[in-house]
């Protein structure tokens, strides 16, 4: 496995809360600790995400990023939560958060239970 991939799973398991401080430092090296209230605001949206409560799961991760805005989950969260209440503009504004402190993270992926993705730009209909 590459280690633009490594580094990319690594952050999205630690965005998901399944990582551990160790491998957000292995992927980026010289990362801090994720401080523990912003953790603890990354926990409380990854459980609301999975929940579907989208909702509260964007006021977590917003509050997570308002709290350490160099944190690249906090801006994953953003990302998820805002593009599953279909709001392209804030999920892409996150996303270019993101790439910007981590690029060689992935972007998000739609959620199966979030609202459809809007078709491409001239897409048939």
């Amino acid at each position: 496995m590459s280690p633009a991939v490594r580094a990319a799973l690594l952050l999205a398991l630690a965005a998901c809360g399944r990582g551990d401080a160790a491998a957000t430092r292995r992927a980026r090296p010289g990362a801090a600790a994720i401080p523990a209230p912003v953790r603890a605001q990354l926990d409380s949206g990854n459980a609301a995400y999975r929940l579907r409560d989208y909702p509260a799961a964007l006021r977590h991760y917003r509050e997570a990023a308002r709290l350490d805005p160099d944190q690249a989950p906090a801006w994953y969260g953003v990302q998820m939560a805002a593009g599953a209440l279909g709001d392209r503009a804030a999920a892409d504004s996150a996303g270019a958060r993101l790439r910007a402190l981590a690029p060689a993270t992935p972007p998000a992926v739609h959620h199966p239970g979030a609202a459809p993705a809007p078709p491409p730009p001239g897409a048939a209909t």
